[in-house]
């Protein structure tokens, strides 16, 4: 089995070119069957006859008895993900040869609970800004990487991981755009704001240096790229100065992106290539978030509400 899980990884790496994290999110998934498996036959499990429908039965219930660290049941995004790998693997051996479907139809389905994505007041956010631009003072370069890194993921609607993988050279200063690896190494082109240029030129500023083409366009103090982590750590920094009943991760930038822009009437396709998702129906949900603020403003204003 370690084989065909090796295979399978190289698989998502060389032709479906997925990302580094997304294809150690599988490894792992895939090693913790594995080792269900082996506890279970008493052996190294034999491919594919070991995988019955059986077996990845109970390896769905085990694994949906799991706790986390802090003793709670695991989520059922965290399940659904699990599962997901899982059967992902199944399709990999049958397009190789092995008949997986009725293995893979013993597998649940989880059902996901419909979150709307948290996004943050407009007013509020752009007034935050425009206050920490005023104040920080020009040595204070972590400060001013933290806005530089809000500016630009709230001004383009990156994910953070795609904000820490960027370089110079695809920073185009004179037409405000960025070419973006997003994922499944997708790239796209989008419109950058003039603030998160102008915030990028203070970091560098501050640093006494502008970053080579090949170079982070958020390098560190020691010039190299600052890392995702430590960019959700700086944002949430200055998102928590917004109040407990505000969104503080890094990712509600980009929900509010794209939900100021449907607020204002941008076309959904439109934002969907801004963002990068691959299906419409991914946006949408953003929508719902529109629909709900209309909702609140007529019930507030309307007379008769």
């Amino acid at each position: 089995m370690e084989r065909w899980i090796a295979d399978y990884l190289r698989h998502l790496e060389e032709h479906r070119r997925c990302s580094s994290a997304t294809v150690r999110a599988y490894r792992d998934e895939l090693h913790r069957l594995e080792a269900f498996a082996r506890s279970r036959l008493k052996r190294a499990a034999r491919i594919p006859e070991d995988l019955t429908p059986e077996l990845v039965t109970a390896y769905a219930a085990a694994r949906s008895l799991e706790r986390t660290d802090a003793r709670r049941p695991i989520a059922a995004r965290t399940l659904a993900r699990s599962l997901a790998a899982v059967r992902s693997f199944l399709r990999f051996m049958e397009r190789r040869g092995h008949p997986t479907a009725t293995t893979r139809g013993a597998l649940p389905r989880v059902s996901l609970p419909q979150t709307l994505p948290a996004s943050i007041s407009e007013t509020a956010l752009n007034a935050l800004l425009d206050e920490l631009a005023g104040k920080i003072a020009a040595d204070d370069s972590r400060s001013l990487r933290a806005l530089a890194a809000v500016e630009c993921l709230y001004g383009a609607g990156l994910r953070v991981g795609e904000l820490a993988g960027l370089t110079r050279n695809r920073l185009d200063e004179r037409r405000h755009l960025v070419r973006v690896l997003g994922k499944g190494s997708r790239e796209r082109v989008v419109p950058v704001s003039r603030r998160a240029v102008a915030a990028l030129h203070r970091y560098w500023d501050a640093l006494a240096r502008v970053p080579g083409p090949a170079e982070a366009l958020l390098p560190g103090t020691r010039g190299r790229g600052v890392t995702a982590r430590t960019l959700e750590r700086d944002v949430t920094a200055i998102l928590c100065r917004l109040g407990p009943s505000a969104a503080t991760h890094a990712h509600a930038l980009r929900h509010s992106f794209a939900s100021h822009l449907l607020d204002r009437g941008a076309d959904l396709r439109a934002v969907q290539e801004l963002l990068g998702h691959r299906n419409l129906a991914t946006t949408q949900i953003y929508t719902h978030v529109t629909r709900r603020r209309l909702k609140a403003a007529y019930a507030r204003a309307h007379p008769r509400a």
